[in-house]
């Protein structure tokens, strides 16, 4: 999976095409890679650039379900600005929290959710 990182761009929500065409490479022709950096550019305004590789672990074929997930909060930049963030699922939205036997990766499993240009966004939410 792609690592991807930004500049910052004051702009709300979009990046315009043209601040991603100032000479710079295309991203890449993976499709995973071009929804990756959409979603990226869409949430924090600033533009995707790949600077890296992050490996990614494979999901546990066993795991521990310890409970559910009330909240999840996360540290960006968004806009140029460090923005800190808690969002609260409500409970019919909540993933399970599940770890490996061997204790060493968590992971969310299931729930009903997605995460947009607004963040993480519940599906029994209204407005979304």
């Amino acid at each position: 999976m792609g690592a991807h990182r930004s500049a910052p761009h004051g702009m709300s929500g979009r990046v315009p095409l043209s601040s991603r065409a100032r000479g710079r490479k295309p991203l890449a022709r993976n499709a995973a890679i071009k929804r990756g950096a959409s979603l990226y550019e869409r949430f924090t305004g600033h533009e995707a650039e790949i600077v890296g590789r992050v490996k990614v672990p494979s999901t546990p074929k066993v795991g521990v379900i310890i409970g559910d997930v009330d909240f999840i909060g996360y540290t960006t930049i968004r806009d140029g600005r460090v923005e800190k963030y808690i969002h609260r699922f409500a409970k019919s939205d909540c993933p399970a929290l599940v770890v490996a036997p061997d204790g060493r990766s968590i992971h969310l499993i299931g729930g009903r959710y997605t995460f947009t240009e607004r963040g993480i966004v519940d599906k029994s939410d209204k407005s979304r």
